[in-house]
């Protein structure tokens, strides 16, 4: 019998002392190095600009978030491209689900993004997912429905019912 080798698993306590920036799901940890690319953060940029600029204009309390760590549990820490909450004010990372959240894909966390952390979102209710491919420019859009992310047709999000935004996903992708 061929013996598995030990893989060790990390808490959050563990992520608080390692240098750089790392995430945590389920206990692994994963390096989020190098730095992402030009067309990367320009996308990122022009999403905060389109979403900041909606969410002010309406005035419904949502906020539009980026580079924040978002701590689900004590095994898993994540910090999404971009995301929007609502509700209690953050001090200093983010500890309740998102209802919108926002990965741009990179040559070192494509597969995360597009599997292990569509995943996790879906468990934890974040109720859009945006998966955004900057060398194919487009953006997969995802709706929680019944616990399972089904592909969104439209850039319309319906974040409450009295507060709703939308994208310009053209203007976005060729930023």
């Amino acid at each position: 019998m061929q013996r598995q080798p030990h893989i060790p698993t990390y808490t959050y306590a563990d992520y608080c002392l390692w240098e750089g920036d790392w995430e945590l799901i389920d206990g692994h940890p994963y390096a989020m190095a190098p730095s992402p690319f030009g067309p990367h953060q320009i996308i990122i940029s022009e999403l905060l600009r389109q979403v900041g600029n909606e969410l002010h204009r309406l005035g419904c309390g949502y906020k539009v978030l980026s580079d924040l760590d978002w701590i689900i549990n004590d095994k898993s820490v994540v910090r999404p491209d971009v995301m929007i909450v609502c509700g209690k004010k953050i001090e200093k990372h983010l500890e309740y689900a998102p209802v919108w959240v926002v990965e741009v894909l990179s040559p070192s966390t494509s597969f995360r993004d597009q599997i292990v952390k569509k995943e996790l979102y879906a468990d934890q209710g974040v109720r859009y997912y945006l998966v955004a491919d900057t060398d194919n420019k487009t953006v997969v859009m995802y709706e929680l429905i019944n616990g399972e992310y089904k592909i969104k047709p439209d850039a319309h999000f319906d974040l409450t019912d009295q507060c709703s935004i939308d994208l310009d996903l053209e203007t976005i992708m060729n930023s």
